[in-house]
């Protein structure tokens, strides 16, 4: 399967999980809605959970690329640079909230991991890898407290994850706030 092969997948995989629901997100729909042959996905992925493992990990690639872009350090001891070091960690952790359908495939992966045998191994990575990502980021920060900050501040993603990915009712920057003074409530 080409890289070219691989992205088409991946964006049918976005769309039919938006349109659909992630239980119907088969690999026939896949194929059909990309034009590949369905016995090319099958060999690539193996099957529906297959296919579903590999969106994750291109997700959590898509985080990391942000991540990176962070940068590894706030750039300055000061609160100001920590806060804006944190802030930038938790908006990159979100994916991109302008993309609905990278955080409605990430929640619907993450929920389903719990109702569908088979996948919440495979997702428990997500969930041990983000809890390192945050736990190391708020000490480099220089929070104390960092293990009950790191459960406070992860409850607060998913929170914001779903309103993102099922909006009902927060207006248009209120994650950003809610991201900001969660944040100036840790770092001072």
């Amino acid at each position: 399967m080409t890289t070219d092969e691989h992205g088409a997948a991946f964006d049918a995989v976005l769309d039919l999980v938006t349109s659909r629901g992630i239980t119907e997100t088969t690999l026939r729909r896949v194929a059909d809605h990309c034009g590949l042959d369905g016995k090319t996905l099958r060999r690539k992925y193996g099957d529906q959970y297959g296919l579903l493992m590999a969106a994750a990990k291109e997700l959590e690639l898509d985080r990391d690329r942000r991540l990176a872009a962070v940068g590894s350090e706030p750039r300055s001891d000061s609160v100001a640079d920590r806060r804006a070091y944190l802030e930038a960690v938790t908006r990159a952790l979100l994916l991109d909230p302008t993309d609905r359908r990278r955080l409605l495939l990430r929640t619907e992966i993450v929920a389903s991991a719990r109702l569908v045998n088979g996948m919440a191994a495979e997702t428990e990575w997500m969930g041990t890898s983000t809890r390192a990502i945050v736990t190391a980021a708020l000490a480099r920060a220089g929070v104390t407290e960092a293990e009950l900050e790191t459960e406070r501040l992860l409850a607060l993603i998913s929170g914001l994850a779903f309103e993102l990915a099922y909006p009902h009712g927060a207006g248009e920057g209120t994650a950003d706030r809610v991201v900001r003074h969660h944040i100036a409530t840790i770092v001072h």
